[in-house]
């Protein structure tokens, strides 16, 4: 079972506790001087006094009595009077529950209500008094300490090694459930059609020129062995001459001829791929094999996991240093925003609105929850403490009753006696 919560006790309750004591002596001395009176003047009334004792007499006896029941009220809210067992005294005490319940009820129906945060917000003009607070330099850069606070805190936390493992696993997971081949085929099309591979193309041509032309025995070496061998040695000799030349020369011809056949034989192969990557079965298979392959390299894995701890030690830096570009550029930026937003009364409008449609739906879907708090704080409070702080807090204002119960039921003795003396004579 969990301990009664304490009540917070603020410094300005001690200035409280001693009006209250002020107020219950002077309500207490007052119903005092009343039962003093009364015996006087019961006494004298008995020795022969003259008439007009009779009427402080009456006065004095009725201000007792609404004194005492004025008394009898206010103390039935907060304790039982005299210790006694009475029904329907210590209310606050024995109906602390109840009371909470129905406080944080009251509060839900007509303070957590969508209507009555919806006005709120608007007329409070969220979005102009933050833009025209933000618009200040020396206020961005407070924002951007605050924000560099927390970058420096979530970036602290955990162990790298274990954030490196959760990365390479999560990339591997993601990169395993994407189908990367369909893509790349689009990727592919689209690349064709806005003639991306020409500079390939071109890349290709001149390589193959440049390796013609700068190592041209490998290059008829490989020639020679691509030709028949039946051919006869000189006129083997002079075909791979040919082929070697002609090589050369048709290098030439794709890189200046962009209508060149091959460019164009090219196009329709890597249009034929593109087509493939995104119907063709078996290619989509292995392209995702291929991209698996890839993915479980350990240098690649390590490489991603580096990225990551490598950008964060870089955000930690930044953040800490108040003299970093990064920081220098968010204040900026967040003082250019306020100005945007000052001057912007239609951006204004959007953010009220979006200010209140998230507070309206939060209080929707969480009015019961919040309420709740209310309820189940008090059911947690200790029931004296709780009678305690709310006497603190209306108990002088409570004496006043009895001030008044004594001073009214003296008037009304008065007036009783006088119309009881009227009626008798």
């Amino acid at each position: 079972m969990s301990q009664p919560l304490r009540i917070t006790t603020r410094a300005s309750d001690r200035l409280k506790r001693k009006q209250l004591r002020r107020m219950k002596s002077f309500a207490t001395g007052l119903l005092v001087v009343a039962a003093i009176t009364y015996i006087f003047a019961k006494r004298a009334e008995s020795a022969g006094a003259p008439e007009w004792v009779s009427y402080v007499r009456a006065a004095a006896e009725a201000g007792m009595i609404g004194g005492l029941a004025d008394w009898f009220a206010v103390t039935a809210l907060f304790r039982r009077p005299l210790g006694l067992p009475i029904p329907h005294t210590a209310i606050i005490p024995t109906r602390k529950d109840a009371i909470g319940a129905s406080l944080g009820e009251f509060v839900g129906d007509n303070f957590l209500s969508e209507e009555v945060v919806r006005n709120k917000i608007s007329s409070a003009h969220i979005a102009s008094r933050f833009g025209g607070w933000l618009c200040d330099p020396e206020n961005s850069q407070q924002v951007t300490d605050e924000l560099a606070g927390v970058v420096a805190w979530a970036t602290s936390l955990g162990d790298d090694k274990d954030i490196a493992e959760v990365i390479e696993e999560s990339f591997r997971r993601t990169a395993q459930n994407f189908d990367i081949a369909k893509p790349l085929g689009i990727f592919l099309t689209k690349a064709v059609e806005n003639d991306a591979h020409t500079p390939i193309v071109d890349m290709l041509a001149k390589a193959i020129e440049n390796w013609l032309e700068t190592d041209p025995a490998r290059a008829k070496g490989w020639i020679d062995k691509q030709l028949p061998k039946w051919l006869p040695g000189l006129g083997k000799d002079k075909a791979g001459e040919w082929l070697y030349e002609r090589l050369i020369e048709l290098s030439k011809e794709v890189q200046v001829d962009f209508q060149h056949p091959i460019r164009r034989s090219i196009e329709r192969l890597l249009n034929r791929f593109a087509e493939q990557l995104q119907t063709d079965p078996i290619i989509i298979e292995r392209v995702n094999a291929a991209k698996m392959r890839l993915v479980d390299r350990p240098e690649v894995r390590h490489t991603i996991s580096d990225i990551w701890i490598t950008t964060k030690k870089t955000l930690r830096d930044e953040a800490a240093d108040p003299k970093s570009e990064l920081r220098i550029r968010v204040t900026t930026l967040l003082t250019n925003f306020g100005l945007k937003i000052t001057a912007d009364t239609g951006l204004q409008q959007t953010i009220d609105v979006a200010i209140e449609n998230a507070a309206a739906h939060l209080i929707d879907t969480y009015r019961d929850e919040i309420a709740g708090i209310i309820s189940d704080t008090v059911a947690r409070w200790d029931a004296g403490d709780t009678a305690k702080k709310i006497e603190l807090q209306v108990g002088r204002d409570l004496q006043f009753i009895r001030v008044n119960g004594t001073v009214v039921g003296a008037l009304a003795g008065i007036a009783i006696h006088a119309i009881g003396e009227l009626i008798i004579r």
